[in-house]
C-alpha cells in the first residue's frame, strides 16, 4: 500500500508549533474561560496555596487563564502565568491578567531560581517529551523556594477510560499513573509528595450527587475486575489526577 511521501521532520515540527501558536482555538475552541474550573480549583488547590498574599505564585501553561484569574481573585499580588503560546498569553493579557509569552519555560525558571512559594502546572507536564520531563521538573524545583509548593494536574492513565484524555489532544508526549509519575519526581530530587484524585463535582447539585453515585458503583466494579485478574488496582481513578509536591519542606 501506498503510504504518501515521508514529511520532513521539520515540516513536522513546524506544523506542530501552529497548533501551541494557536491554542485557545486549536484545543478549546472557544474564546471564552471555563468558569466551572474557578470553582474546581478553588476546591482542590485552594488549601495548599501560602497564607501569605505577598507570596510570589506562578502559573505554568496558562490556557485561558482560569487558575490566573484564581490567583488573582484570591489576593496573591505577585502572581504571574508564562505560556510559550501566544494566542494564549494575548486572550489571558486582553482579561488583564499578568502574564508574560516565553519561549522556554526551564529556561525562565532556571532565570529564576528560588523565587517562587508556589507553582502550578495544570495539564502540561503530559506535554513535554519523555526525554525532557526530568530537565524540566529539576527547573520547576529550582524556581522554587525551600518549602515552596508545586501543584502538578494531568491526565490519569489509570482510569477506566484513561485513554481519552490522553488522546484527545495530538499534542500529548506521554500518559503517567501515579508510579510513573512518582519516578520522574523522585528521579528529579523531589522527596515529598502526595497524589489525589481531581474532583470535578464541586458545586453541590442534584445531578451532581446522582453523578457521584454511578460513579462509585462504577468504579467499584472496576476495581473489582482488577483484582479478579490480578492486574494493577492504584485507588485514585478520577479521569484526571493531580501530585502535591514540595521542594525541601523539612
Amino acid at each position: 500500500m501506498d503510504e504518501g511521501p515521508e514529511i520532513p521532520v521539520e515540516q513536522n515540527r513546524t506544523r506542530m508549533k501552529q497548533i501551541f501558536d494557536d491554542y485557545v482555538n486549536n484545543s478549546f475552541g472557544a474564546e471564552a474561560q471555563a468558569t466551572r474550573k474557578f470553582g474546581q480549583f478553588t476546591h482542590n488547590y485552594r488549601v495548599f496555596f501560602p497564607d501569605n498574599r505577598d507570596a510570589k505564585v506562578l502559573d505554568i501553561g496558562v490556557g485561558r487563564g482560569e487558575m490566573l484569574t484564581c490567583m488573582r481573585d484570591w489576593g496573591y499580588k505577585n502572581y504571574i502565568g508564562i505560556d510559550i503560546s501566544p494566542s494564549t498569553i494575548k486572550f489571558c493579557a486582553a482579561l488583564g491578567l499578568n502574564c508574560l509569552q516565553v519561549e522556554d519555560s526551564e529556561r525562565f525558571l532556571l532565570e529564576h531560581a528560588g523565587q517562587f512559594d508556589a507553582i502550578t502546572l495544570l495539564d502540561v507536564l503530559e506535554h513535554i517529551k519523555k526525554e525532557k520531563v526530568i530537565a524540566f521538573l529539576q527547573a520547576l524545583r529550582a524556581g522554587l523556594k525551600p518549602g515552596g509548593v508545586l501543584i502538578i494536574q494531568l491526565p490519569n492513565l489509570q482510569a477506566p477510560d484513561g485513554y481519552l484524555h490522553r488522546y484527545n489532544d495530538i499534542t500529548h508526549e506521554v500518559g503517567y499513573i501515579e508510579h510513573s509519575l512518582a519516578q520522574v519526581l523522585m528521579a528529579a530530587g523531589f522527596e515529598e509528595f502526595t497524589f489525589r484524585g481531581f474532583e470535578e463535582f464541586v458545586f453541590g447539585t442534584p445531578v451532581e450527587w446522582i453523578r457521584k453515585i454511578c460513579r462509585c458503583l462504577h468504579w467499584l466494579a472496576v476495581r473489582a475486575l482488577r483484582a479478579a485478574d490480578g492486574n494493577v488496582n492504584p485507588k485514585i481513578l478520577n479521569p484526571v489526577f493531580c501530585a502535591i509536591v514540595y521542594k525541601d519542606k523539612g
